[in-house]
């Protein structure tokens, strides 16, 4: 992994997830991140003066802040690491933002905090959080507030196995669990009272036969609430990251739906990295 982008806001939860980004970039060997702050983007409640502030004064006290956080990840890498950190602000909307720094950075992971400062289910419908994970290409990385890194022995891979694709994706997968020195355990999830059938047999057969070279556990359990049972065997596990792959079990319409009351992100203390299908 050569580049990581983390977007801070600024708030706790954000500048936790720097931190963890921190760590993981040790671990991992990273060679650089790049820090970035959109402040079209500030949410309420922060810090920076917005209103009726002179975008020139508006940028210079993101620079401030950019260098305050920077200052704390040189500590969390320590003085004889050569990864560098790059700061970057400006007003474009967040997507847009990190698309770029994506393209001009060639960048392998961008990482992001859970919440801002209200709590997790208000932060995530309709925020920039869901706005990334549902529209960036390359791997997103949501780090739960509150949650400091650690070693990561085990990595769940949540996937439905009635909709298996020949486009999962194995080899980013793999290169993860190679990065971390990692075991793989597949789970899943059946909703409650249904029945398997011989296409979902077949669809064993295909993620077996793509998974083979990792030599995964696979794990199997019932349950309606999709996004608990992924949480609970996590945690059950000691898992130290989940794996999703967003369409699966229509992964964006429980994730976000209002009605749903215990969703993935919300009560779990594990990241979750969210990944693409690749490309026929």
């Amino acid at each position: 992994m050569k580049t990581i982008i983390i977007t801070t806001d600024f708030s706790e939860s954000a500048l936790n997830a720097a931190r963890y980004a921190a760590n993981l970039a040790k671990s991992v060997e990273a060679n650089q991140i790049v820090l970035y702050h959109a402040y079209d983007n500030l949410p309420i409640g922060t810090d920076l003066p917005m209103t009726d502030a002179a975008p020139s004064l508006i940028e210079k006290q993101s620079i401030s802040n950019l260098e305050a956080v920077q200052q704390e990840l040189i500590q969390i890498l320590g003085g004889n690491s050569t990864v560098n950190i790059h700061m970057v602000t400006n007003n474009f909307p967040l997507l847009h933002g990190i698309e770029g720094l994506l393209e001009k950075w060639d960048a392998d992971l961008v990482v992001v905090g859970a919440t801002g400062r209200s709590n997790l289910e208000q932060a995530l419908i309709g925020s920039n959080t869901a706005n990334l994970a549902s529209s960036l290409k390359q791997p997103l990385l949501i780090v739960p507030n509150h949650v400091g890194y650690e070693p990561i022995h085990k990595i769940v891979f949540a996937c439905d196995l009635r909709k298996v694709s020949s486009n999962t994706p194995v080899a980013e997968i793999t290169q993860w669990l190679e990065r971390l020195r990692a075991k793989l355990l597949v789970l899943n999830v059946m909703p409650e009272g249904e029945r398997a059938n011989p296409d979902t047999t077949t669809e064993q057969y295909k993620i077996n036969a793509l998974l083979e070279v990792v030599q995964p556990e696979y794990h199997y359990t019932t349950g309606n609430d999709i996004a608990e049972e992924i949480e609970t065997f996590a945690e059950y596990h000691n898992a130290g990251l989940i794996v999703t792959i967003p369409k699966s079990y229509g992964f964006f319409e429980r994730l976000f739906r209002r009605s749903v009351s215990k969703q993935l992100i919300k009560k779990s203390g594990i990241p979750l990295l969210l990944l693409r299908e690749t490309e026929e």
